[in-house]
């Protein structure tokens, strides 16, 4: 799941010399195009901007929030770290670079951002929600919670980091505080689709599929097309057995994005199930490949491997379960005995 850190656009009125009046003037209207996703147009305008003053941070700041925005995340970095060579002590360009690096998995880095400002700011609840988003992906879930938890002491009203904190109890499979978690996140903003997604998770954990369905398909009402929630329902699908309805929605999501190792997991086990096990096998391998983490997926692997008769294999591929914390069926052990 993947949950958007906002960026900080810096906003200026115009004052002074004609020089700095044409800077400024060139800035507001960067911002409107960025507003209206004109990125062309802004890119332009606070190019025009920095012609005029080089070091112009503001202006470079905003430039890498369009990059950003357009997904070029190394070139966002680069104007971030522009800003902070003319204005070291520009804290919103060390939160937007704590962005680009999250982005980018440069994880630590992103920290040592973050851990700056914060002996700055260190009762900013957006900087220890970032900082559980970052060790969320480190899967240092300990420490997320932790993060999440001075987030929420400081914010009680932010719905995203109870939707934040609740997954991460959901990934230590600690499901009824998750529940209670998104709950009160949808009490807040009954608008949450990853809220309703998360919720559909937990169901599908306790194979209360009818109920996962329900959740999942409010999650798809609020966002349709959103690669995460079309996989969630495929592998809903796959599990009550409606298998073309399943591939439908997972091929949909690889579309969307191709670089997601659960939906990969997800369609190899659509193979499995129609018998295609070469086809299980290369679909599985590639899964985690692109997430060695990816839940059940080495054990998927396994099944697919014993399926092919490749047994060395489908036993390596049971270490990676175990090693994983994911259980192995008896039947499988016995296998490697």
């Amino acid at each position: 799941m993947r949950y958007l850190i906002p960026v900080i656009v810096i906003l200026l009125s115009a004052c002074g010399s004609n020089t700095e009046t044409q800077k400024q003037r060139f800035l507001i209207r960067g911002n409107d195009a960025l507003k209206q996703q004109n990125f062309r147009e802004a890119v332009r305008f606070f190019n025009e901007a920095i012609n005029l003053d080089s070091c112009y941070t503001a202006a470079i700041n905003n430039l890498g929030i369009v990059h950003y925005r357009m997904g070029q995340y190394h070139k966002a970095e680069l104007e971030y770290t522009r800003a902070l060579a003319c204005d070291p002590t520009f804290m919103d360009a060390y939160l937007n670079r704590a962005n680009a690096f999250y982005e980018l998995n440069e994880l630590y880095r992103a920290l040592d951002d973050l851990e700056y400002v914060e002996k700055k700011l260190p009762d900013s609840s957006a900087i220890h929600f970032r900082k559980g988003l970052i060790k969320t992906k480190m899967r240092k879930y300990g420490e997320a919670l932790s993060s999440f938890d001075r987030a929420y002491a400081l914010d009680t009203a932010n719905e995203e980091t109870l939707i934040n904190r609740g997954t991460v109890k959901y990934y230590m499979d600690n499901f009824d505080a998750a529940e209670a978690d998104l709950s009160k996140a949808l009490k807040i903003d009954p608008l949450q689709a990853n809220a309703y997604n998360a919720l559909s998770l937990i169901e599908v954990e306790k194979e209360n599929y009818g109920k996962a369905m329900e959740l999942v398909n409010r999650a798809l009402n609020l966002e349709a097309g959103q690669p995460y929630f079309l996989n969630n329902r495929g592998f809903i699908y796959l599990m009550q057995g409606d298998l073309e309805r399943a591939k439908a929605d997972i091929d949909r999501s690889i579309t969307i994005d191709p670089n997601n190792g659960w939906a990969y997991r997800n369609k190899g086990w659509y193979y499995f199930k129609r018998e295609s096990y070469k086809d299980a096998v290369r679909l599985l391998e590639r899964a985690v490949k692109l997430d060695p983490f990816v839940s059940k997926g080495y054990l998927y692997l396994a099944q697919a491997y014993f399926a092919v008769g490749e047994n060395d294999k489908a036993c390596e591929a049971l270490k990676e379960t175990r090693a994983n914390k994911t259980q192995v069926p008896r039947e499988l052990e016995e296998k490697c005995r």
